[in-house]
């Protein structure tokens, strides 16, 4: 019996292809461009403050992006093209919001600051909460009469009756036959 090979087979990659790149050809395993934290702060002055770059964000920040979400992924986008290093790029992050900040504000365009903040902006707190419902409870049972209630039959075998159904019902539903011919199905 003679083994038959599909074409696909031989299309994919052999094992070791990816150590056949020249190495430092990709961005992240080369030196950073910038080493300090003042280049890195000059690089994003002028980045930021150019003219397309921050018409980008603002339009960004006015559909709702919030500022922290808008520096990380700047950050992380520089890191990643070997701008910057990681550790670099964590100390600058104060830095990047701040000039966001003051951008938005220059064009007097609202922003969010961190979607935590408005978060906890809209939370009322549980002491409030409880405050306000034990308050509306009060409300609304000071208004009603209590309505006598006979006792419902206890035990394993008592038969409970619901309250909205008429015993004559009841006594009906009992009486269906329990079984249905063939005939009456069709």
């Amino acid at each position: 019996m003679a083994i038959e090979l599909s074409p696909n087979v031989l299309q994919g990659p052999i094992p070791g292809m990816s150590l056949t790149k020249e190495p430092g050809s990709v961005p992240w395993e080369n030196p950073s461009q910038l080493v300090t934290i003042e280049e890195t702060m000059e690089y994003y002055n002028e980045k930021l403050l150019d003219f397309e770059v921050e018409d980008s964000f603002l339009k960004a920040i006015d559909n709702g992006i919030s500022i922290e979400k808008l520096s990380e992924m700047l950050i992380m986008s520089h890191t990643m093209n070997g701008i910057h290093n990681l550790d670099v790029g964590i100390l600058v992050n104060p830095y990047v919001r701040e000039l966001m900040r003051l951008v938005a504000d220059e064009a007097e365009v609202e922003y969010i600051d961190s979607y935590t903040e408005k978060a906890k902006e809209n939370k009322v707190p549980y002491r409030i909460l409880r405050k306000y419902i034990q308050e509306t409870i009060a409300d609304d049972t000071s208004g009603e009469i209590e309505e006598e209630t006979t006792p419902m039959p206890q035990g394993l075998m008592a038969k409970q009756s619901a309250p909205d159904v008429e015993p004559d019902m009841q006594e009906t539903e009992e009486e269906l036959p329990q079984e249905i011919s063939e005939e009456g199905l069709k």
